[in-house]
């Protein structure tokens, strides 16, 4: 007997999208931000989004370096000729600039709080299940 798949009111299979960007530049430097959104059931036609959240890649302010969080929500998917779909993206991490240490976070204080910009696209469709499953 084959274990149950559930199947979404679309009938569309589950996947996620990769991305990754540069914000815009503050304070004379900039993060790199990638992530993979959480999985949705969706297709290229039926407008679907997915939600992320993360943390950037590290960037120094004088001599300091420091993380910032940002989440969201994608924009609507955008279908491909080839039946894939991709979604577009933007944002602004969140002001406050730490560093992890000792299994949490700290907010650094001797950087002054900022916010940087980010926009772009996610790659197509990612874990789809094989023909046939």
């Amino acid at each position: 007997m084959l274990p149950h798949k559930p199947i979404d009111r679309y009938g569309c299979p589950s996947h996620a999208h990769y991305a990754r960007v540069r914000s815009s530049s503050e304070l004379g430097h900039s993060h790199v931000i990638d992530f993979f959104t959480y999985p949705v059931n969706g297709s290229g036609s039926d407008g679907h989004h997915h939600d992320f959240q993360g943390v950037t890649r590290v960037a120094a302010y004088d001599g300091q370096i420091h993380f910032h969080r940002f989440y969201g929500i994608t924009g609507p998917a955008i279908a491909l000729p080839d039946g894939s779909h991709y979604h577009h993206i933007n944002g602004e991490v969140n002001d406050e600039p730490f560093l992890f240490e000792g299994g949490s976070y700290k907010t650094v204080l001797t950087i002054p709080r900022h916010t940087h910009l980010y926009s772009g696209a996610t790659s197509t469709g990612l874990g789809y299940e094989p023909a046939g499953w």
